[in-house]
């Protein structure tokens, strides 16, 4: 019998029946949180796993700032769901893989609104709901939706807001590497000193984030459909829809991810296809002769790849072919370079009909890279390859 059980037991029959429908009534809360926000990880799986961080550093800033424990739950609940309004931002926003462009910012800014528009109406407390409308707030002004000064920003927001800003600056994203934490304090702390952020609230997570253990994010297990789910919304992402091509930087977020590599061979070949005539042929032949050939070619080397293509789980094979603008790309699986070989023939021999069929030259760069080296460092090395070669041809033409 816990401590809770045993308080009700010791009570009248009146006061146990109002505190059982009181403790019911808080579960039933933390439960219906719990579920939003796992309606926000069938959405986008990143984002309820930094709310989920959020939350646990968020209340343990609290707990060293010493609040009540009411404080402490209000705190919890509004970050497991604060950033709840991103389940109606795009799909081209939401999970793009890089950094934002001024549009894309502009549509991002909404989220918070969008979630306090969801509870606002919903809630007698409103400090849950200041925490979803608050938590990119700034005591300076500079942060959005409101651009609200210190005077209007609720200590709850300002707690949230330095828990958001330290988990986003130490989680690893698809466009930028995690910051050590020694790091993100430090620009926290500038923050704080610039007038942004609420010093107190930074001095604070200072003093527990070198002992600060946060708890592993899972979600209940689902029979592999939501994990299907999750790959076919990544997949199509990237997925050009017309060709049916996946852009070269989904290979950068299935790197990200650790997924590649399944069946442990011992390496990668990358492939690079340089279409340099292709810009002369399209002033030859006009724009849209040109996309139909560029589209036919793409279709060849896809029949290709297919021929070559093992099975795996979580991506669309061994080999898979990617395009970049109007170069092709293509990862193949092997333990050496010299196994990919029949697979490198049969791609010489697209490329060359090419040259045969419509006179567009194109030049094929390849490196074998052990497994250990990442798809960034082989990428800059492979188009390196193609900026040589560049480079050469202007000082024999010179």
């Amino acid at each position: 019998m816990n401590k809770i059980t045993e308080k009700i037991e010791s009570l009248s029959n009146d006061d146990r029946v109002e505190q059982l429908i009181g403790f019911n009534s808080s579960m039933l809360i933390r439960d219906l949180f719990e579920i939003m926000n796992e309606v926000l990880a069938n959405r986008d799986i990143s984002t309820y796993k930094h709310t989920i961080r959020v939350a646990q550093i968020a209340k343990a800033i609290g707990t060293e700032l010493d609040l009540s424990y009411e404080d402490l739950t209000i705190l919890e609940l509004g970050c497991l769901v604060h950033d709840i309004g991103k389940t109606a931002i795009p799909d081209d926003v939401l999970l793009k893989p890089d950094l934002f462009n001024d549009q894309d910012r502009r549509i991002m800014e909404y989220h918070p609104l969008i979630g306090a528009k969801l509870f606002a109406p919903r809630l007698h407390d409103d400090r849950i709901t200041n925490i979803i409308l608050r938590h990119h707030e700034r005591l300076d002004g500079s942060g959005y939706p409101q651009g609200l000064l210190a005077s209007e920003i609720d200590q709850l927001s300002r707690i949230a807001a330095v828990a958001d800003e330290f988990e986003a600056l130490t989680s690893r994203r698809p466009y930028k590497a995690s910051f050590p934490v020694e790091t993100a304090l430090n620009i926290l702390q500038y923050e704080a000193k610039r007038g942004a952020l609420d010093a107190s609230i930074v001095n604070a997570l200072e003093r527990i984030a070198g002992a600060l253990v946060l708890q592993d994010v899972s979600l209940q297990p689902t029979g592999k459909f939501m994990e299907e789910i999750e790959h076919f919304r990544r997949d199509t992402f990237f997925r050009d829809t017309l060709s049916e091509l996946y852009n070269y930087r989904y290979l950068l977020v299935l790197d990200d991810l650790k997924v590649l590599g399944e069946e442990n061979t011992a390496g990668y070949l990358l492939l690079l296809v340089n279409f340099r005539g292709m810009g002369l042929f399209q002033v030859d032949n006009g724009v849209i002769v040109a996309g139909q050939v560029h589209d036919e070619i793409g279709q060849r080397l896809r029949d290709t790849v297919i021929r070559y293509r093992e099975k795996r789980l979580n991506y669309d094979g061994s080999v898979m072919l990617f395009r970049k603008h109007c170069d092709y790309m293509i990862y193949a699986e092997s333990n050496s370079e010299e196994e990919s070989k029949e697979l490198i023939t049969h791609l010489r021999e697209k490329v060359s009909q090419t040259r045969d069929e419509w006179g567009i030259e194109a030049n094929c760069y390849r490196v074998w890279f052990p497994r250990s080296t990442s798809i960034e460092s082989a990428m800059t090395r492979l188009f390196s390859l193609q900026v040589q070669d560049a480079e050469s041809c202007k000082t024999t033409d010179s």
